[in-house]
């Protein structure tokens, strides 16, 4: 196991992994790219590293949308790419099915755990750079832990807010990534099992606002930071909870469904 955990591991690490951290980081400067460049421009104080994320959050459709897609980027598509070119029979020969299907989504999920998580700290250290990490103005506005944003964090706990969105981030880069590689085992086209988490963060935000669901309750809320309940701390461990049970669900079904589809001989050819 340990020998094709190191295979696959390498065959994430490409490319499209350098890419998709760039895109993250510019997922979230694009929700703010007008203010961003007239703060580098203007060099006003006012301006924070806080405010770029913080609006992200609060209604970024790049943050929300398109960054999912940076996410799956480098491995997601591993599997249809095998079965597309007829290799999935040769590697099963080689290898138990059973970890072959267990190694790929473990190795999918942790790369794009951690290219989010990667591209978030990269943006918020370059970021760091030039502007300071808050102003004045949330200094004085934020009102206890369970401000929305981790403001409380952001003010007061510089470090532990970085490492609060970079959890977050890889909790939701994990999620994406097992539900695009998941869907892989159905759909034989690239582009949209690349695609496919940009249609799924649409569908989750539009049946949520349908059923009126409170943004306390929605994981897709608290996984963008803009959702904080009781503290910053608790949010982490609730999420990871949440998280880890959606992330270990998907992968039992995943490997279930792929073994019994190599056995029946389904993934053998394209379609």
């Amino acid at each position: 196991m340990r020998r094709v955990f190191i295979n696959e591991w390498k065959r994430a690490i490409n490319i499209s992994t350098v890419i998709a951290i760039i895109g993250v980081m510019f997922c979230i400067c694009f929700d703010s790219w007008n203010d961003l460049i007239g703060a580098i421009q203007s060099g006003n104080t006012v301006w924070c590293v806080y405010y770029f994320t913080s609006n992200s959050a609060f209604g970024g459709m790049c943050r929300k949308y398109i960054l999912p897609v940076f996410a799956v980027l480098p491995f997601a598509t591993s599997f249809c790419e095998e079965r597309n070119s007829r290799a999935v029979a040769y590697i099963v020969s080689r290898e138990k099915m059973r970890i072959y299907g267990a190694v790929k989504y473990i190795v999918n999920i942790l790369m794009s755990g951690l290219v989010v998580a990667f591209g978030t700290v990269l943006l918020i250290l370059f970021l760091r750079m030039r502007f300071p990490m808050t102003s004045d103005y949330y200094a004085t506005s934020v009102a206890d832990t369970a401000d929305l944003f981790h403001k409380w964090l952001a003010v007061y706990s510089p470090v532990r807010y970085c490492m609060t969105e970079a959890a977050l981030g890889f909790m939701r880069g994990m999620i994406w990534a097992g539900a695009s590689m998941f869907a892989s085992l159905y759909l034989t086209d690239r582009l949209v099992i690349t695609m496919f988490s940009f249609f799924g963060s649409y569908v989750i935000v539009r049946i949520s606002q349908m059923l009126s669901i409170d943004d306390k309750w929605r994981l897709d809320q608290i996984l963008i930071g803009r959702t904080v309940v009781k503290d910053s701390g608790h949010t982490v461990m609730i999420a990871a909870i949440v998280s880890g049970v959606l992330v270990f669900l998907m992968g039992c079904a995943f490997t279930r469904k792929m073994v019994r589809g190599l056995k029946d001989g389904m993934f053998y050819e394209s379609k």
